[in-house]
């Protein structure tokens, strides 16, 4: 009994280190992109710490073999990563952190919309009316900040949705290959693959950042050092971590911390500005989470 109850403790210590990180990832980001590291630029070099950080963890963990028939899953999930992080740090270039936290707040409710369309998860009343309540909260960020709010844009707003809609896929595509391997066997190659796809884009821009060119001022290196090592290997090994010992919904849950967290960070150090329909919309769109977490799916049923 103390054995389960400190696996749970590891994984609620986990999951909670993850979304603190998650939340203060964009401000981090905010204050390299694009000023002292382009959005390509920022994506590879995310990615090919990420690459050779768990391809060194990798060395102290038995080693798994890859099966040909998954390769291809595991390309398409590095294609996704990818895109997820390539999305998040070009929307860095419109819009605010609090906005692009607020906005990845939804993502439980797209991951449920595409599982609901490709795994046919059915969606009850209560999903329903979770996303009813997520989408206007997104409505209410946006309609009420088209007048004169400096921090918001709508190139922004869909580069954040374009995001979600890379990292919904990343989760159902590694979802159907993560019971087969440990999280360092996958995210070694997921990570190595997507480094490389991000090189021919990265590379052209390299002299347009100041970071990678040795001339940022100290501070760009200590933030940007944080989005590497902390909100990016540490944050990737923690999460799989988490999901061994608790369960996914409860997962889901804490990243309702993510937006509060950037928001008042982001207030706090000036990136951003306290506006009322801010709080009201994270609280319908966490209201709307909880609403889709908290409605059993099919796999729960069955359990």
């Amino acid at each position: 009994m103390n054995s389960e109850l400190n696996k749970k403790w590891v994984g609620h210590l986990a999951v909670l280190t993850v979304y603190i990180i998650f939340g203060i990832n964009p401000n981090c980001s905010k204050a390299v992109v694009p000023e002292y590291i382009t959005p390509e630029a920022y994506t590879a070099l995310r990615l090919v710490v990420g690459a050779v950080g768990f391809w060194i963890i990798s060395l102290f963990i038995p080693q798994e073999k890859v099966a040909k028939r998954d390769i291809w899953m595991i390309v398409f999930g590095a294609v996704s990563l990818y895109g997820t992080l390539w999305a998040f740090a070009e929307a860095m270039r419109y819009i605010s952190p609090t906005y692009v936290s607020l906005i990845s707040a939804m993502s439980p409710l797209v991951v449920m919309l595409m599982a609901a369309l490709f795994l046919k998860e059915p969606i009850t009343t209560r999903k329903a009316m979770g996303v009813f309540f997520g989408i206007a909260g997104a409505l209410m960020m946006i309609l009420f900040s088209l007048h004169g709010d400096t921090h918001y844009s709508n190139i922004g707003a869909l580069l954040c949705f374009v995001n979600i809609l890379f990292y919904a896929t990343y989760l159902l595509i590694t979802r159907a290959i993560s019971p087969k391997y440990s999280p360092v066997t996958m995210m070694k190659w997921m990570f190595l693959f997507s480094a490389v796809l991000s090189l021919p884009l990265a590379i052209p821009t390299v002299k347009d950042s100041p970071i990678l060119m040795g001339t940022a001022p100290a501070m760009a290196y200590v933030n940007m050092g944080i989005v590497a090592l902390f909100a990016t290997v540490l944050a990737y090994y923690l999460l799989p971590v988490a999901l061994r010992h608790i369960r996914p919904t409860t997962v889901s849950m804490y990243s309702n911390l993510q937006p509060i967290v950037t928001a008042a960070l982001a207030i706090a150090i000036g990136q951003d500005v306290f506006t009322w329909n801010k709080p009201i919309a994270l609280l319908l769109v966490i209201f709307g989470v909880f609403l889709v977490t908290t409605s059993r799916s099919k796999d729960s049923i069955t359990q």
